[in-house]
């Protein structure tokens, strides 16, 4: 996904570059907190790259319970399915049960599998994100590289037999 820069953020509200700016600079927007109706703008963009409404929406000065409605609204409305076409390393095992772990702690304790798989899935990209990126030896580049004729179980179909 592309990064997304301050005009970008403009373009995506809809709005003037040199107005987002505004709310961007600590020397021209002195109060604490963003409007709300602004903050629900901005959290419905940041969510289209990865950030949870709910974190987004402390923007506004919400606190996490006072944001969670907010977050399923913002939700509520994104597509229900995210299309790309990619090659992935992940991260180790360790890291990866580190990252779930840290996860987990969000699932209230009494949490049906439904509500704990939600709370999972919308927090699965900022818990990748806080992994930051991996540092990939020559080799193991040199062996995705040579890799090209590998495809996704996804869209990889055998040929029907006649």
């Amino acid at each position: 996904m592309p990064r997304l820069t301050v005009r970008g953020m403009a373009d995506a509200l809809d709005m003037p570059l040199g107005s987002y700016a505004r709310y961007e600079s600590v020397h021209d927007y002195k109060k604490p907190f963003l409007p709300i109706d602004f903050t629900r703008k901005v959290a419905a963009v940041l969510a289209g790259h990865g950030i949870n409404p709910t974190d987004a929406m402390a923007l506004a000065g919400l606190t996490e319970s006072e944001a969670e409605p907010e977050a399923r609204e913002i939700e509520a409305t994104r597509p229900a399915m995210q299309v790309i076409s990619m090659q992935v390393v992940l991260p180790s095992e360790v890291a990866l049960r580190d990252m779930f772990r840290s996860l987990l702690v969000l699932v209230p304790e009494g949490a049906t599998k439904d509500e704990a798989a939600a709370i999972l899935a919308r927090r699965l990209p900022s818990g990748l994100a806080a992994i930051g990126p991996l540092a990939l030896d020559q080799a193991s580049v040199a062996s995705l590289a040579s890799d090209e004729a590998a495809q996704s179980p996804a869209t990889d179909h055998p040929e029907p037999r006649p």
